[in-house]
């Protein structure tokens, strides 16, 4: 039966590492994100685009002035990150953890780190709940000067024992962003929470 819980982004249970059951998924499969495929990438092509794939563990969606928590329980991450002229960043990230429990508490770490660093000098945090997956967050940084539109946008996204973050720095429009600012990530973390459940044990 599948467990349903509401709730952003961090990593994982702190200091509780759990063995994943034998028959969920530990790994994933080669060119399983969104962003490895170079079809996908193509809508980029408008600025100079660079990408890195990497599983090593890092920091899910990480917020430039705000130190979110190291990964702790991910069985395994993988990030695809783009960087750009003009300072643009996008980055797609799926971490799968040892079940439900401990991605809802990885989920929950990440909105109290981020709600701990609301305001930065002259940056703001915010962060919202979404009706997406499992549980999701949307969260931004904006700067409170109204001449600076430089931020992030991101999208965290709970499906069953996985975290789905896709995040985007760039300069935007208006700098305190609305929920329609987030339309690209939320398109990208919709399609991803389907495609994680065909990994075995994760949406079970």
């Amino acid at each position: 039966m599948r467990t349903v819980v509401v709730g952003l982004v961090a990593a994982g249970a702190f200091g509780l590492v759990l063995t994943p059951p034998a028959s969920a998924a530990t790994k994933l499969p080669a060119k399983f994100l969104t962003y490895e495929s170079k079809q996908a990438r193509k809508p980029f092509g408008t600025v100079e685009i660079g990408w890195e794939v990497s599983d090593k563990p890092t920091r899910l969606a990480p917020l430039i002035l705000c130190r979110t928590p190291a990964p702790t329980g991910v069985t395994t991450m993988r990030t695809a990150a783009a960087s750009g002229d003009a300072e643009y960043r996008y980055a797609e990230q799926v971490a799968l953890y040892a079940d439900a429990n401990a991605a809802t508490e990885a989920l929950e770490a990440y909105k109290t780190a981020v709600q701990k660093c609301a305001k930065t000098g002259m940056y703001r945090h915010t962060v919202a709940e979404r009706r997406l997956g499992d549980g999701a967050l949307q969260v931004s940084r904006h700067d409170i000067r109204p001449d600076l539109r430089y931020g992030e946008r991101v999208i965290v996204v709970r499906k069953g024992s996985a975290l789905i973050a896709y995040a985007e720095s760039a300069g935007f429009t208006r700098n305190k962003p609305r929920a329609a600012d987030f339309a690209k990530q939320v398109r990208d973390a919709k399609a991803m929470a389907a495609k994680v459940c065909e990994l075995p044990g994760v949406c079970d």
